[in-house]
């Protein structure tokens, strides 16, 4: 999860970097009417730790042993299950696999060749399957919104609600077999503490300018038709993905490299920002939130977060 840059590093964004001391004024920074957006067609990031690179899934867990061969597996056992549970891939699921000569195109040693640009690979990021594609939306608010959506963050500190869930079962075990029980709630306490060492100052948002990037860089931008996928509309989701590099080299022992230095180019174009905010004012940025209707239940729409969102408002008003 940790993919943060090291701290004798300079940092190519600083230059563009916005520091935000309170939810409000990061909410006001977002704003499309402000005028650091007056070019249009930016797309927005958000990443709870403002320190974290801008890395792909994929990548981040990447080892000099791992398999070349793992995205197109991920890949074919999400079709798989998908299919299991009835869910639609648009657009021909076996599309993905490609002999054509085009940037997205991706040929391993084994002679199979894939396309990243396929909409599996979106629909199975957006659901989070690791890919080597980087999640970003139209709506600054929702990037906002996944800045300060710690699901995945307190999973890797081990204080996910399942985690601590099992933590106590482990200390009802101990009282019922006669256990020592405060010493197992003591081991608990360290290990909050110790993760709390490791919680993130600031969240941050990045902004991209998404002509730049085409023009001034190797990334390329995929954007599929938003009407064929639920998440992708809801979200306004797009995906930037690196297409210009020595990947068989990678695949082979190298490390993977993340988008920042390329994308660090458009500094001089005025085309990327990065907006931070202190880790602190997650609580009062989710009200403001809450109130620009930008929640769980309106952004991956189900019945189960409907219902989640609907008793969670019915007792604060009858608090």
């Amino acid at each position: 999860m940790n993919n943060a840059p090291e701290n004798n590093k300079i940092d190519p964004y600083e230059d563009v970097t916005v520091h935000c001391a309170t939810a409000r004024e990061f909410m006001d920074n977002l704003d499309l009417t402000h005028p650091r957006w007056s070019r249009q067609n930016w797309i927005f990031r958000g990443q709870n730790d403002a320190r974290w690179e801008l890395v792909p899934s994929l990548f981040r867990k990447w080892k000099n042993d791992t398999n070349p061969g793992l995205e197109l597996a991920l890949i074919r056992l999400f079709i798989s299950n998908a299919n299991l549970a009835q869910l639609p891939i648009p657009n021909n699921s076996l599309g993905y696999f490609s002999s054509v000569l085009k940037p997205t195109v991706r040929h391993l040693t084994t002679g199979v060749s894939y396309d990243i640009s396929h909409v599996v690979f979106a629909i199975a990021q957006h659901s989070g399957v690791p890919t080597r594609l980087l999640d970003f939306s139209h709506s600054p608010l929702i990037a906002a919104y996944f800045a300060i959506e710690f699901t995945s963050l307190y999973e890797s500190l081990g204080l996910a609600s399942e985690q601590l869930a099992q933590f106590f079962r482990h200390c009802a075990d101990c009282y019922t077999n006669g256990d020592d029980v405060e010493a197992t709630i003591a081991e608990l306490v360290e290990k909050v503490k110790r993760s709390m060492d490791n919680l993130p100052e600031e969240v941050a948002v990045w902004a991209v300018h998404a002509q730049d990037v085409g023009d001034y860089t190797s990334i390329k931008l995929l954007e599929h038709p938003f009407m064929e996928i639920l998440p992708l509309r809801m979200q306004k989701g797009v995906f930037l993905c690196d297409t210009e590099f020595a990947e068989q080299d990678v695949q082979q022992g190298q490390t993977w490299p993340s988008l920042d230095a390329k994308l660090a180019t458009l500094v001089e174009t005025d085309g990327i920002y990065k907006l931070t905010m202190p880790y602190s004012e997650a609580e009062a940025l989710h009200k403001l939130l809450t109130l620009q209707q930008c929640s769980w239940a309106i952004i991956s729409p189900s019945y189960e977060a409907v219902a989640k969102q609907t008793v969670a408002l019915a007792y604060q008003m009858f608090e």
